[in-house]
């Protein structure tokens, strides 16, 4: 059984990482998750709340998506949520050693330069998981690339939309990437930083 999540991140992983438990609170307040108690506990709760917790230092229960979030999704993704929204798990993660978190699967993508129009390439080069490796080490790494003059950090690159790395994550379920995206513009509002999102494929 394959499994998809979505990961939303702040796309500068060099910079501090903002404070998780204080966004916990503005998504409850603002209503754009529920409360994980009764009836605002989603389906997948209590079959996969360690999948990605055990690595982490920090976790928040699994809500579910609030109806303050309804802006933020699709319109075909609104459509099921609106049909059974405890379909949609939301979940907080931060990680507080040396090295960020990792979150990728099968369908990771070779980058793109900015503003390149490759296409994406399923399968990356061993230069690809290389990078990804120099960041992990390093998150504030910068690599020149001379057809373009200029140096790129990690996320400055166009993964499309297959990784995520990062001391701080929201794990999500449900989500198309408009979705996604609509949830990053809602974090990065609460949060002030810019974030990213991926979807993961296992």
């Amino acid at each position: 059984m394959s499994e998809h999540h979505q990961f939303i991140f702040p796309r500068d992983v060099h910079l501090p990482p903002p404070d998780w438990p204080q966004l916990e609170a503005r998504l409850l307040e603002g209503g754009y998750v529920l409360a994980a108690t009764g009836d605002g506990i989603p389906y997948r709760a209590q079959q996969d709340y360690e999948f990605d917790a055990d690595d982490a230092t920090w976790c928040s229960p699994q809500y579910c998506v609030g109806p303050a979030a309804r802006p933020y999704l699709s319109a075909e993704v609104l459509a099921d949520y609106d049909a059974d929204p405890w379909h949609f798990p939301l979940m907080l993660l931060a990680y507080d050693g040396p090295n960020p978190c990792v979150q990728v699967g099968e369908n990771l993508c070779a980058p793109s330069l900015p503003g390149s129009d490759d296409p994406p390439s399923p399968m990356p080069s061993r230069l690809d998981i290389d990078l990804i490796g120099e960041a992990y080490e390093n998150p504030a790494v910068q690599w020149h690339f001379a057809e373009h003059g200029r140096d790129y950090r990690i996320f400055e690159l166009n993964w499309h939309y297959s990784l995520a790395m990062g001391f701080r994550m929201v794990r999500t379920q449900g989500l198309d990437r408009e979705s996604a995206e609509g949830l990053a513009r809602l974090i990065g509002e609460l949060t002030g930083m810019a974030m990213g999102c991926s979807h993961r494929h296992l």
